[in-house]
């Protein structure tokens, strides 16, 4: 295991910062972590997981092996370098820095500055701008410097050439998915697991459940957005991992028991249903689902801020944990609940 340096995204942070404990948890059982800054943490991890981690991943950005660290001051202040097995396995490289947070630094100065410590420490190394075999990737903060060998950096393609927009069946509700991805991660399923989408729409979430490997229950009651979901399953190659059912999630036609939850329930105009109503969903749905749970799995719900209080879940037998809000747009936020199923 090594101490790894992660930076997170900085759309929101805070859920990032859950969805990277999340992970680390899938992974070894524990999710301890320290955090440098708002967007930088400290974490436990063997070095080969870091692609791991941020593929998972939907707000990891990138992750490094933190090697240079020095404190903030006119100078640069005294900088404090450790030994990296791959910097000392290296021929070239190449310091690219950025500036996190509202810093007066100058990028290119402390590249310069950077690239001199590291020649210095490892003086077999060339410096390679345009074809580096390492990069040592720096963060300039108000806290000071950090920078270390990049290794492992988020590919948004992948994601983007999954947007609503790119798929043969379209709504506009559709959530996004890297909202979707990070929602999957929250419940801490360990691979091969099963996941329940009691209300599946388009198939945002199960695409990436199933993308992660997890076997996934996606429920639709409305036929005609079952069929445009299971048309989009198919269209992202992973409908064979997905058990699609036309049904009611209040009561749905379930036996056995699951791992988890992901869900992004009705809301706002996108349903006819009055706020006593769509409370009554709420309420019976996540009631059913509940009992279907293994104690201590964990149910994670995008709900609409402007008509659900996310507290009212815990009366269908389900404990707060967490709540991080994400708007969408003018007239729509999002609050990304984490829940337990009480035992």
């Amino acid at each position: 295991m090594k101490r790894l340096l992660a930076l997170l995204s900085g759309d929101a942070p805070a859920l990032a910062l859950s969805e990277l404990k999340s992970i680390l948890h899938i992974l070894y059982s524990r999710d301890s972590v320290e955090v440098f800054t708002d967007r930088l943490v400290l974490i436990e991890s063997k070095a080969d997981d870091a692609g791991t981690i941020v593929e998972r991943g939907a707000y990891v950005k990138e992750i490094i092996e933190p090697v240079i660290y020095a404190p903030v001051t006119e100078a640069y202040g005294d900088v404090v370098v450790f030994d990296s097995e791959i910097l000392n396995a290296a021929r070239s490289f190449a310091v690219r820095a950025v500036r996190l947070g509202d810093v007066g630094y100058n990028r290119a100065e402390v590249e310069r500055w950077l690239g001199g410590v590291v020649e210095s420490r490892f003086p077999h190394l060339e410096v390679n701008l345009s074809s580096p075999e390492v990069v040592v990737q720096a963060y300039i903060t108000g806290k000071g410097f950090a920078a270390g060998p990049l290794l492992s950096r988020q590919r948004y393609d992948r994601l983007e050439a999954r947007r609503p927009k790119m798929r043969p069946f379209r709504h506009p509700s559709a959530l996004m998915p890297r909202l979707a991805r990070c929602m999957v991660n929250l419940t801490r399923v360990k691979p091969g697991g099963w996941i329940v989408d009691p209300f599946a729409g388009t198939g945002s979430i199960p695409m990436e459940a199933a993308d992660m490997g997890y076997r996934v229950i996606a429920v639709e009651l409305k036929r005609w957005i079952a069929r445009g979901c299971l048309l989009n399953l198919k269209w992202s190659g992973h409908a064979d991992r997905v058990e699609l059912i036309c049904g009611d999630a209040a009561n749905p036609p379930l036996r056995g028991t699951f791992q988890g939850v992901a869900t992004d329930p009705p809301y706002g105009r996108s349903t006819q249903l009055s706020d006593r109503n769509i409370r009554r969903l709420y309420l019976n749905a996540f009631s059913s689902i509940t009992q279907l749970l293994e104690p201590g799995s964990r149910v994670v719900a995008a709900i609409p801020q402007q008509r659900i209080d996310p507290a009212l879940l815990e009366e269908a037998g389900l404990q707060l944990l967490e709540q991080h809000p994400i708007r969408i747009h003018s007239g729509l936020t999002r609050i990304v609940c984490i829940y337990e199923a009480r035992p």
